[in-house]
């Protein structure tokens, strides 16, 4: 069956990257923070220790490329922000205009999620097999044992807040292929929750100074709407922790997609989207800074450039961190009535903004003050002294703080699903600025591949069930 544009191109990059060369990995973190990507120098290295390694390795690349990699090619993080009010298309591939506008094309025609999806399993199946051989090389108490489960636990989080219900967990050839032996049955949003919490408990259980773990088991819990036990999961986490994904100009695949995707034309970033998005640009909030650039690669629109990536193919991407710890506790005393509570910790992270911001922006004093960004402060909150309003205003400030982490789509599905909201309220709605108007489309949808297992059909998969 023919496949359209951006997936033709993807479709054939997914399942080549078996064997690593470990010095392409080599990534300088961030000073202050914890990259994904932590070699342990080693007095004797055996072959099957070396091995071993190699597998690690491969695992760090594949989930650091699923989550937030692929240089011009879509993962889940460009994805699920071009779905979002975060970014909106300004170039001319008509899956990624599908998705843009909420319409996205059927399971067999493929679409721009479907590279994503692919290798979010790849990088769950990649953790797998290293940690089991870090177990059987006496090595399953080591910190990249650790790890292991916590990348396992990311794609759960990945697939489950980005993708439509009924996810298969099946095994993969080593070609990459699906093995219709050992084919997974669909699986219910929240139980692919539910297993990442079991996945994040074992990264803690192994090493108890995995601050990441607290923070995805955090992240897990709030989207099963276990407010208390999630801001209990994340209480011993510093607002100071920071652990990033590393990109690099080694390979197109390390390179930070963001940054390529607007260098090149592709994406612009939003400004109160279809009406119901966020003013990303007209708020002049420093945790956005942004500049103006030419027209797009359609020739047309305007295209405006986020400077968070806008500066590196190497700009990092928060992974876990201790702001998002602070807005998980700030949610879950939303949810137990404190909503004077909930301001206090919002207006504690903002007094702190030029700080925080300078760790995870490179560069940051060169954008902000800006032009567009003028201030290196915030204002105080106050409460809005309504439940919905209390709600808008948690939801923006995990906008603002999270934007370009990958968050923002699992929180626009959690406002239909736990706050009550209705889809046309949430997503970008009405007149769409290519042409028509935005669909009801509020998930991701599996890849076509997933029709070869006996226990999954393209019915099961609901682009507008949240």
């Amino acid at each position: 069956m023919l496949r359209t544009n951006a997936v033709e191109n993807t479709r054939a990059m997914t399942r080549t990257r078996w064997v690593v060369l470990i010095a392409s990995l080599a990534v300088i973190p961030l000073p202050g923070c914890k990259g994904t990507l932590e070699v342990t120098d080693r007095e004797f290295v055996t072959p099957q220790g070396a091995a071993v390694d190699l597998l690690v390795a491969g695992a760090i690349r594949d989930f650091n490329t699923a989550y937030s990699g692929g240089g011009l090619t879509d993962r889940f993080l460009s994805t699920s922000m071009l779905i979002t009010d975060e970014l909106y298309d300004v170039e001319t591939f008509t899956t990624r205009i599908a998705t843009d506008q909420r319409a996205q094309q059927t399971i067999e025609q493929g679409n721009t999620s479907d590279a994503g999806y692919n290798e979010l399993h790849q990088a769950r199946r990649a953790a797998i097999r290293a940690f089991d051989a870090l177990g059987e090389a006496g090595r399953g108490s080591a910190p990249e044992a650790a790890d292991m489960k916590l990348f396992e636990g990311y794609t759960h989080l990945a697939l489950g807040e980005g993708f439509c219900s009924g996810i298969p967990f099946s095994e993969l050839t080593p070609e990459g292929e699906l093995d219709l032996q050992s084919a997974g049955t669909p699986v219910s949003t929240q139980q692919v929750f539910e297993d990442a919490v079991v996945r994040f408990d074992a990264a803690i259980g192994i090493d108890g100074s995995n601050d990441a773990a607290r923070v995805g088991k955090g992240r897990a819990l709030v989207n099963l709407g276990r407010y208390a036990e999630a801001a209990q999961a994340v209480s011993s986490v510093p607002t100071s922790f920071l652990r990033v994904i590393p990109h690099s100009a080694n390979t197109g695949d390390q390179e930070n997609p963001i940054f390529n995707l607007q260098s090149n034309g592709r994406y612009s970033l939003s400004d109160m989207e279809g009406g119901n998005g966020l003013p990303f640009r007209s708020a002049q909030d420093p945790r956005i800074p942004w500049v103006q650039g030419g027209t797009g690669f359609d020739g047309i629109n305007t295209i405006f450039y986020s400077q968070k990536y806008s500066e590196s193919r190497a700009a990092p991407v928060v992974l876990a961190d201790g702001v998002e710890a602070r807005l998980i506790e700030a949610e879950a005393a939303l949810a137990a009535g404190n909503a004077a509570g909930m301001i206090t910790i919002l207006n504690d992270l903002r007094s702190q903004v030029a700080t925080l911001m300078a760790a995870r922006i490179p560069d940051y004093g060169s954008y902000v003050p800006g032009p567009n960004n003028p201030t290196t402060t915030l204002a105080p909150l106050t409460d809005p002294g309504t439940a919905a309003g209390q709600v808008d205003l948690l939801m923006s400030e995990r906008a603002f703080w999270m934007w370009g982490t990958g968050h923002r789509l699992g929180d626009l599905r959690r406002l239909i699903r736990d706050y009550g909201r209705s889809e046309s309220s949430v997503f970008p709605a009405g007149d769409y600025h290519k042409g028509g108007t935005y669909g009801a489309d509020v998930v991701l949808p599996l890849d076509f591949g997933e029709q070869n297992n006996p226990n999954w059909s393209v019915g099961m998969c609901s682009f507008t069930t949240p």
